[in-house]
């Protein structure tokens, strides 16, 4: 039995679908922090953000107005990240991803996110708010040690819209 498993462990094939999958994961976490955590410089963090898939890539997320849409290349995505970011504060917290590689350089993946969107401002209550739960459908190149996305897909699962949202950190 544990001939097996090392030899397992020792595949060349595995360690490098490891550091695909460990690769991916690290986006995703990449990813959630952009959403959140915008630099004073809009334009630099859209960048970044969107440089977290390829240059052909596509986002597929729900507007403002909850109805589907799909961005493709980066500066679709840079116009769509940089949407609402003087309005509402957002928060997402990712969890439950799963890279499945399918190639040496290619891959698919799941992972659920909860989201909370609310509007910013000085008075402790809104009357406005979005809190909810969707699932992130996801294809990966791995390419010179990075994972990037070539497909992300969200489709929401749960969506609540709040009357009042207690918002402990006024800015």
């Amino acid at each position: 039995m544990f001939p097996t498993i090392l030899t397992l462990l020792a595949s060349p094939a595995l360690a490098e679908n490891t550091g695909m999958i460990v690769a991916c994961q690290q986006l995703g976490a990449d990813y959630a922090w952009y959403l959140d955590h915008p630099d004073e410089d809009i334009d630099t963090t859209a960048l970044n953000f969107a440089d977290l898939f390829t240059s052909d890539g596509s986002w597929q997320v729900s507007n403002m107005e909850l109805q589907m849409e799909t961005h493709t290349g980066a500066e679709e995505i840079m116009t769509r990240y940089k949407q609402g970011r003087d309005q509402f504060r957002f928060m997402h917290l990712i969890t439950n991803h799963r890279v499945n590689p399918t190639s040496d350089s290619t891959g698919t993946g799941t992972s659920y996110v909860e989201f909370y969107i609310h509007p910013i401002g000085a008075d402790m209550t809104h009357d406005f708010g979005v809190t909810g739960v969707a699932e992130y459908r996801d294809t990966y190149e791995f390419k010179d040690g990075i994972c990037r996305l070539t497909s992300r897909e969200g489709v929401p699962r749960f969506i609540s819209l709040e009357k009042k949202i207690h918002d402990p950190i006024p800015e």
